[in-house]
């Protein structure tokens, strides 16, 4: 059979009696003998997970807490971009169960921290076995579960893992300052996780709307500076309890059918999408994923947000990066994996000395543009 395990920083650790269930969950595969995990994006280990008693493990993202596991010969991961999990997950890789944590309020079971692939799967008859966490804030802003679906088999005190973001350099409060150069007021902005992220919420000083995947500190410093534009809307928590307590009662999360629906983010107010990029070749390909064979992160919603911001009214898609990392050019003859978004849903390369205005360009146009920005 095969189990999913809810992921995010609510993916399930420890019950209330110390029990690990990634240890417990690797017992019963060994003396099973073909048990198949899959695993979504989890920012940290899961402590007594043992990869190899299993038959297979999928990993649908690489990098942060599954760079161990797919050391083991039984473990892989799926290449597809976020948008893309659901339908993987309600076909070929359909698991027998899934295994999440929820939280209760006023006797109702709902997504506590994210809600990411989850929803899809209850909706789609998966039958859930449900690990209440009492300290857990709760940030669904969908229906309580149907009971009928869940089976609530234990219970947790763990709460979130924490994330503390890291602070921004000099280098990223300039490329975020140069990057707001291009957000109009009230727009629609997706960030990252990252330390770009934290200083465009911080360094913006018009209103904004946030409708992105992973909500981070930064968000509760730009509502408490009163440009907030709204109520943010994403598909996972990561930060620190500063976020949790502040996100806990808000409906904030939907699932990745929401969160990542390119026809949705492409309609109405213009969406302006900020990611970033370990390799860019000369056409504006790019690779997010790692450099070579040294696997960094996964596909995630990298080309899902470009793609819908590309297609928004007034909207952008921006690619913000230094013109060196570790005394590298992340612009390369040829990328080093396949790409990760297509160079026709990149409108903007933004590095802290310039930009490069991709709008419009034929190909030929758009080595010259983007050579020079580098040069």
């Amino acid at each position: 059979m095969t189990v999913a395990l809810g992921d995010g920083v609510g993916a399930v650790r420890c019950l209330d009696d110390g029990t690990s269930v990634a240890a417990a969950l690797s017992a019963l595969a060994r003396r099973v003998g073909s048990l198949r995990l899959v695993l979504g994006w989890l920012p940290a280990p899961l402590d007594g997970l043992d990869p190899d008693a299993f038959t297979e493990v999928v990993a649908l993202m690489p990098g942060w807490g599954v760079r161990a596991v797919l050391q083991s010969p039984s473990a892989r991961y799926l290449p597809t971009s976020l948008a893309g999990i659901a339908a993987s997950l309600t076909g070929t890789l359909r698991p027998d169960v899934l295994i999440t944590k929820l939280v209760e309020r006023e006797g109702l079971l709902q997504f506590g921290t994210e809600v990411s692939w989850q929803r899809q799967l209850v909706e789609a008859g998966v039958p859930v076995l449900g690990i209440v966490d009492t300290t857990a804030p709760a940030a669904s802003a969908e229906a309580p579960l149907d009971p009928s679906r869940v089976r609530v088999i234990a219970r947790s005190v763990d709460g979130p893992v924490r994330v503390p973001g890291k602070e921004p350099h000099d280098i990223h409060n300039a490329l975020a300052d140069a990057v707001l150069r291009f957000v109009p007021e009230g727009a629609r902005l997706q960030y990252g996780p990252g330390q770009l992220g934290t200083a465009l919420l911080r360094r913006a000083q018009m209103p904004l709307r946030i409708d992105t995947g992973l909500l981070t500190d930064a968000v509760v410093d730009l509502d408490n500076r009163g440009l907030l534009v709204g109520m943010p809307s994403a598909t996972y928590l990561l930060g620190s309890e500063v976020l949790y307590e502040w996100a806990d009662g808000r409906p904030i999360l939907r699932g990745i059918d929401h969160s990542h629906d390119t026809t949705r983010l492409s309609r109405g107010a213009p969406f302006v999408a900020v990611n970033t990029a370990l390799e860019i070749d000369p056409v504006g390909q790019v690779n997010v994923e790692g450099i070579g064979q040294k696997v960094v992160g996964g596909i995630g919603g990298h080309p899902d947000y470009c793609a819908a911001a590309r297609m928004s009214c007034g909207g952008l898609s921006i690619i913000a990066v230094p013109t060196t990392v570790n005394g590298r050019s992340p612009l390369v003859t040829q990328l080093s994996r396949p790409a990760s978004t297509p160079a026709h849903d990149i409108d903007l390369i933004v590095t802290e000395s310039g930009y490069a205005d991709l709008r419009g360009a034929d190909w030929s146009q758009r080595r010259k543009l983007i050579t020079e920005l580098f040069d």
